[in-house]
C-alpha cells in the first residue's frame, strides 16, 4: 500500500508514480523492532507540465513522515547511469510496493545502467565515508557525530560494490552471515575503530575491483534515453 504522504505528494502536482519500494535496514535485512519504512522511486509529470511555461516543477519529492525520496524518471536515470548506489539499488529492490509499465522496463532494463566506471562511485563514498568517521563527524547533512548505523552503512556499501563487480548485480538484501555483523556495528556493539579497521581491507578490494572488473565499458545510454523519452511523451 503507498503511504498516504507519497499518495498526497503526486496527487498534488499529477505525478504518476512509475515505480515505489521500501528502502533502508527492512529491503537489506538487519531492520530490528524499532527500524521505520523507508522509500524510494520514480515518478513523472504530465507532458503539458513539461511543455507549459512554468515547467515540471521539482524534479524531487521528498518527506519525512514516513521517509521517502521520489525521483522523476529522467533525474533517475541521470543518477543511476553515474553509478549512484542508493538508485541503482530502487532498480534491484524485490520489496516492490507500487509499479507501472514503465517502472516495469526501467526494471528490465536495469543492467543496462551498470558500466566499468560506476564502482568509482562507490569507492570515492566509501573513503569519504571513512575520512568523516576519523573526524568523528559530518557523518550526515545535519554534521552528525558517528553513530553505529554509519559504521553498518559503510561496511555493507563496501561489500555492495564486491558483490557488483563479482556479479554483475546489486546487492540489495544482504547474505545473513553478512547481516549479523552488520546487525552488531548497527546496534553499537561493535566500536568504531574496529568498524574502520575492517574497512581499510575491503575498500583496498573495492578498489583494485574498481580498475580491473569485467563490466561493460560504458552504460546503455542510448536505450536509456529512448525509455525515458516514450515515458515522458506518453503523459
Amino acid at each position: 500500500m503507498v503511504p498516504p504522504a507519497i499518495d498526497a505528494a503526486r496527487a498534488a502536482r499529477g505525478l504518476s508514480l512509475c515505480l515505489l519500494v521500501r528502502g533502508g535496514s527492512k529491503s537489506y535485512g538487519i531492520d530490528g523492532p524499532g527500524s521505520d519504512d523507508d522509500y524510494a522511486g520514480v515518478f513523472l509529470p504530465t507532458l503539458r507540465a513539461f511543455v507549459s511555461l512554468d515547467g515540471p516543477g521539482p524534479d524531487s519529492e521528498t518527506g519525512n513522515a514516513p521517509d521517502f525520496t521520489l525521483h522523476e524518471l529522467g533525474k533517475f536515470c541521470r543518477l543511476a547511469l553515474k553509478g549512484n548506489p542508493a538508485v541503482l539499488e530502487v532498480l534491484w529492490n524485490e520489496d516492490v510496493i507500487e509499479v507501472d509499465a514503465w517502472g516495469r522496463e526501467l526494471r528490465e532494463r536495469r543492467k543496462s545502467f551498470l558500466h566499468r566506471d560506476g564502482l568509482g562511485v562507490y569507492v570515492s563514498y566509501a573513503e569519504s565515508q571513512l575520512k568523516k568517521m576519523a573526524r568523528g563527524g559530518g557523518l550526515h547533512a545535519k554534521g552528525g557525530t558517528y553513530n553505529g548505523k554509519f559504521g553498518a552503512h559503510l561496511i555493507r556499501l563496501l561489500h555492495s560494490g564486491i558483490t557488483l563487480a563479482a556479479t554483475g548485480e546489486v546487492q540489495v538484501r544482504v547474505p545473513p552471515p553478512l547481516a549479523v555483523e552488520l546487525l552488531a556495528i548497527k546496534n553499537g556493539q561493535v566500536s568504531m575503530e574496529r568498524v574502520i579497521q575492517d574497512a581499510l581491507p575491503l575498500l583496498e578490494r573495492l578498489t583494485r575491483l574498481a580498475a580491473t572488473n569485467t563490466l561493460p565499458a560504458a552504460p546503455d545510454t542510448r536505450a536509456i534515453d529512448d525509455l525515458v523519452a516514450r515515458a515522458r511523451m506518453s503523459r
